[in-house]
């Protein structure tokens, strides 16, 4: 099957939900505004420090069926629950079809629980025909619980930061949803990761050494 990489995945309006009134995820369709976030003094605290990365998924393999990226607090490793996955060279998709793809986040976190709160890009779920069908994407807290999120319209971009300055995330799940779930397919072209808390001076130095984009909060 040939994998096509358009610019469509999911719609969900921009919006604060709260997950059974513990976590509060902030969910957006724009890029730009998913960016811009954490300067929101009324989502996130002042003496945040953000930082940024991109994973164009252009030198991604799958050897064994599992891709890997990013550095430091942004490492993830992808798998498919089948144990298969294809890289098209410009992103992962996983075979067969009805398989999802986990992602895994490791990395050092400081003292004040800082670091990946943040994630976005191009979450695809598509048919043999490769239009467009309905998925779903679990988020993974350090807390342990999950918070999943339904999309059932296009849009060119999905995106989530996780305001609870005490949990971090750890995991993210992309799936076929819908009584076709068992024909369609998932995949992902792009990684945008987002990095928010107060970290230490020397741990501001290697971000930054890693090819990172900081932002210092308006106040």
């Amino acid at each position: 099957m040939r994998y096509l990489i358009p610019a469509s995945f999911i719609v969900l309006a921009a919006s604060s939900i709260a997950s059974a009134g513990v976590v509060d995820v902030v969910t957006f369709t724009n890029r730009n505004e998913w960016r811009e976030a954490p300067t929101d003094l009324a989502l996130f605290p002042a003496n945040w420090e953000v930082l940024f990365r991109t994973d164009n998924m252009t030198e991604v393999q799958t050897p064994g069926g599992v891709a890997s990226g990013g550095t430091d607090w942004s490492s993830w490793t992808a798998t498919s629950s089948s144990g298969e996955m294809v890289s098209t060279g410009t992103g992962i998709y996983s075979t067969p079809a009805g398989s999802s793809i986990i992602l895994n986040f490791t990395g050092p976190v400081g003292d004040d629980g800082s670091g990946l709160r943040g994630i976005g890009g191009g979450f695809q779920f598509f048919d043999a025909n490769e239009a467009f069908v309905p998925g779903k994407i679990w988020l993974k807290l350090s807390n342990g619980t999950s918070i999943v999120r339904n999309f059932n319209t296009e849009t060119a971009f999905a995106g989530f930061w996780l305001t609870d300055p005490t949990l971090t995330i750890t995991g993210l799940t992309i799936e076929p949803a819908g009584t076709a779930a068992a024909a369609n397919f998932v995949g992902i072209d792009t990684l945008y990761l987002g990095y928010a808390g107060v970290p230490a001076p020397g741990a501001i130095a290697l971000l930054g050494a890693a090819g990172l984009v900081a932002t210092r909060r308006r106040r």
